[in-house]
């Protein structure tokens, strides 16, 4: 049975057998049309590509802009509403140019990446430290410097939205801001004498926080892959390999094959610092899940067995003990003890579970078995049930294991803004489209030339270039295997580029 067919075959075979997720109290019922129709769209990444697009993108572009003092709001309650306290963070602005971004990339509607232009002109402006390098932590409502330490999480997530932007775009101060950044992580946040990375710098780049966790090591995952698909840049491959290699020999627990990242820690000369949860040492999942998409990604950008292995280890991992299997849902933290019983104060998180369905379609990509797409429709049912706001738009925080949502609804807040809920509909319309259905899929570009720009957001090397438009017109000039474009002269040329598997 050729691969098509065995996806064609195990979605038919879903469909029949009615593989439902009950609602909070019920149990499992079958012959249900709703929930029939409900998986069908759920495997289609057309789906994903119009949830971005039309179910949460026209949320975030009405509410989320601050005209009057630029960039966007930090804050904004469950029905949309701007609040208090006004500071803004550069990376959760940079986080919303991501969205803004991939909402161009899907559509090549202008009005899109103009946001995310002037959220970019913004950010250099304001967020970098113009005198010692870096990104500042927060910055006040009129722009003013407020918190100037350099954490390792807030330059990462500043450089990811910044990297996408660059990816649909070609700007060239954004990439350069972002190689500046990784350079400073890459040497100066560097311990010389017991090697890996430190969490935070002061504002002249001094050591401010010699702890070593997540974020300053496979964290940068969530940079990393992204930043060599879109410049392919060997010290960046380097690099990458290096913060996965380090995390490897020194965070992966010898028992059970966790990785010990954020909030468990290390200190500077890695002596672990546990996690509590109802004061129990406890593992958080999520710092796994992480882990594992990494490693997977870093798998097929460089072919490295040891990247697979671990990948796919940690993800059975997950798979065993990180999530309800009846529910659909996957757990923040477990005991760091066998049996790995769920964490007493369970609660279900947005990009957990986002993250969840993600490493399943990684995992059948590189394994071809089929329990991963099962895997992966039981947390999608759950996450368009659940954490899909239905009365107000958007995408709840969290959830308690009744189905309430936590706090108010708010629809952002520190931390949480529109990036992982628009992230996920990409890479699910990517990968279910590539990876699943084997269909085409189509990006946006607004790019100026001559130049040679790459074109693929997806690390599978059997991905590649199979038809480009410019200014809507067929373009030759593309090699397909490198999944770039050679660009002509001219300024903000539209470029329609179609990938195939």
């Amino acid at each position: 049975m050729t691969r098509n067919s065995k996806s064609q075959y195990l979605i038919t075979m879903l469909l029949s057998v009615m593989l439902v997720v009950p609602a909070i109290g019920q149990t499992t019922t079958t012959g249900n049309t709703v929930d029939t129709i409900r998986k069908h769209k759920l495997m289609d990444g057309e789906f994903w590509r119009d949830q971005v697009l039309t179910g949460l993108m026209p949320y975030w572009y009405q509410h989320v802009r601050d005209e009057e003092h630029g960039a966007f709001y930090l804050n904004l309650s469950r029905d949309w509403q701007p609040m208090p306290p006004w500071d803004k963070l550069p990376a959760m602005i940079s986080r919303q140019i991501f969205s803004f971004s991939t909402a161009y990339l899907l559509s090549g509607d202008e009005k899109y990446i103009n946001v995310a232009r002037e959220a970019v002109d913004y950010l250099l402006k304001y967020g970098w430290d113009q005198e010692y390098g870096g990104w500042f932590e927060s910055i006040a409502q009129n722009g003013e410097p407020k918190n100037t330490n350099k954490r390792a999480a807030s330059q990462i997530y500043c450089n990811v939205g910044l990297t996408q932007y660059y990816f649909a775009t070609g700007d060239e101060r954004a990439i350069s801001h972002v190689l500046k950044s990784v350079e400073i992580h890459k040497t100066i946040s560097h311990d010389e004498k017991y090697d890996g990375y430190y969490m935070m710098l002061n504002r002249d780049l001094s050591l401010s926080d010699s702890s070593k966790a997540k974020h300053s090591h496979y964290g940068q995952g969530s940079l990393m892959p992204g930043l060599i698909l879109a410049t392919r840049d060997s010290a960046v491959i380097d690099f990458s390999k290096k913060l996965a290699d380090i995390s490897i020999e020194q965070m992966i627990d010898p028992v059970g094959g966790w990785m010990l990242g954020y909030p468990n820690g290390y200190d500077r000369e890695w002596n672990y610092v546990p996690y509590l949860v109802d004061g129990k040492e406890s593992i958080y999942l999520g710092a796994s899940s992480t882990a594992a998409l990494f490693f997977l990604r870093l798998y097929n950008l460089t072919g490295e067995e040891s990247y697979l292995q671990h990948g796919k280890a940690l993800g059975d991992t997950l798979c065993e003990y990180g999530w309800n299997q009846d529910k659909g849902w996957w757990l923040y933290a477990v005991d760091k003890a066998p049996p790995y019983r769920p964490a007493e104060s369970q609660k279900i998180y947005w990009w957990i579970q986002i993250y969840g369905a993600l490493l399943q379609l990684q995992l059948y990509n590189v394994t071809e078995d089929e329990q991963y797409l099962e895997n992966f429709l039981k947390t999608e049912l759950y996450f368009d049930r659940y954490f899909m706001d239905s009365e107000y738009g958007g995408v709840f925080l969290g959830l308690n294991p009744d189905g309430s949502f936590l706090g108010n609804g708010e629809k952002a807040k520190s931390w949480h803004t529109s990036y992982h809920e628009i992230e996920h509909g990409f890479l699910n319309y990517l990968y279910l489209n590539l990876f699943i259905n084997q269909k085409p899929v189509m990006l946006h570009f607004e790019l100026d030339g001559p130049k040679i720009h790459f074109v693929s957001p997806v690390e599978d090397p059997e991905v590649q270039i199979t038809n480009v438009r410019i200014n809507g017109k067929l373009w030759p000039d593309f090699d397909p295997r490198e999944r770039s474009i050679t660009l002509p002269a001219g300024n903000k040329l539209k470029v329609e580029v179609t990938l195939s598997k």
